[in-house]
């Protein structure tokens, strides 16, 4: 690992695609400079809806501010919030305007003349997070993502581990049965997916982010009080915020929530025995009062083989961090300089 360490420390350029926004800067390890932050909306416009074309000049505009020109000349590493496969090549394009395939890949490679990793930003979260952050020392850990929806990064061995097709740690899709009585969280469900095109649990069941991601939590509250929430991320957060500050319904809502964290907790740590599950995403903020329930649900449902649970410790960060060490890793796997 002193090897490694060294290759993960050197200056490399980075991208973190989310739902709503696009990061890039410049890793020294644990340390992110040169930053900048772009709402997708307003790259969309600017840019035609090219947004592979706009996080390429932003990649530029930050690597033209590299004046030893060691990020300049590196690889490039970039997360993007669906799953990847083993070629970098994305399962299902986004909404956003990212294709399908390798195309994000490969039109940014070609353009700067470097290699460029592209992998799903959880999994980038999680390996930032057990080189530099709260995961430090542990090779076996889980990150679970609390955000919009529930996603999930897995290291394994110290190394991002995704599965045959790059599936592993989609754990919001776990199917959960939801009794037929309760007519009006079926209600929200159904109105929260976008279209019939959309692949969905069988008859009875739902997905667990569909009853505890930040937008499910938002709209579920929004329907037993009869007040309208934002759309999108920056509504995710707020249950756990009126819950504390004494919001009766929040209140109701945030323990069921801890149940269905803990549930998927437990799920992927009896499969994969990681030595600590760390808690990121936008709700993480928000979760410290929460964390000895949560740590209790897990050690109720795992008796005697919990792991450690705790909060994530990079931010919004941690997937900047892991795209350049993934990056870096890949290049050195390589010999690449």
């Amino acid at each position: 690992m002193r090897q490694e360490g060294r290759v993960f420390t050197q200056r490399t350029v980075c991208a973190d695609v989310g739902a709503s926004y696009v990061r890039v800067g410049v890793a020294d390890g644990g340390r992110v400079s040169h930053r900048e932050e772009r709402l997708i909306p307003d790259l969309l416009a600017q840019y035609s809806g090219d947004l592979v074309f706009a996080i390429g000049e932003m990649i530029a505009s930050v690597r033209a501010l590299e004046v030893d020109g060691e990020a300049a000349r590196s690889p490039i590493g970039v997360g993007v919030p669906a799953i990847v496969g083993e070629d970098g090549g994305l399962r299902v394009g986004l909404v956003s305007g990212i294709p399908e395939g390798t195309g994000l890949r490969d039109r940014l490679s070609e353009r700067f003349a470097t290699e460029v990793v592209v992998d799903n930003d959880s999994s980038l979260a999680a390996l930032g997070e057990s080189l530099f952050g709260a995961g430090l020392g542990e090779r076996n850990l889980v990150l679970l993502t609390l955000g919009t929806n529930i996603g999930m990064g897995i290291v394994a061995g110290g190394r991002i581990y995704r599965g045959a097709r790059g599936g592993a740690g989609e754990i919001g899709t776990v199917p959960v049965w939801l009794d037929r009585s309760e007519t009006l969280r079926w209600g929200v469900v159904k109105a929260g997916r976008p279209d019939h095109s959309e692949p969905t649990p069988p008859d009875g069941y739902v997905w667990l982010e569909e009853l505890y991601g930040g937008q499910a939590l938002a709209e579920m509250w929004s329907a037993l009080t009869a007040k309208e929430t934002a759309d999108g991320s920056s509504s995710a957060p707020k249950v756990l915020q009126l819950a504390a500050a004494g919001d009766t319904v929040a209140g109701e809502l945030v323990p069921e929530a801890i149940d269905g964290w803990a549930l998927a907790i437990a799920t992927a740590s009896t499969i994969l025995d990681p030595g600590i599950a760390l808690i990121g995403g936008g709700i993480a903020a928000d979760i410290g009062p929460h964390l000895g329930r949560l740590r209790e649900a897990v050690g109720r449902l795992m008796p005697g083989r919990a792991p450690r649970v705790e909060i994530a410790s990079l931010g919004p960060l941690a997937g900047l961090i892991g795209a350049a060490a993934a990056a870096r890793l890949a290049s050195s796997l390589r010999g690449v300089h």
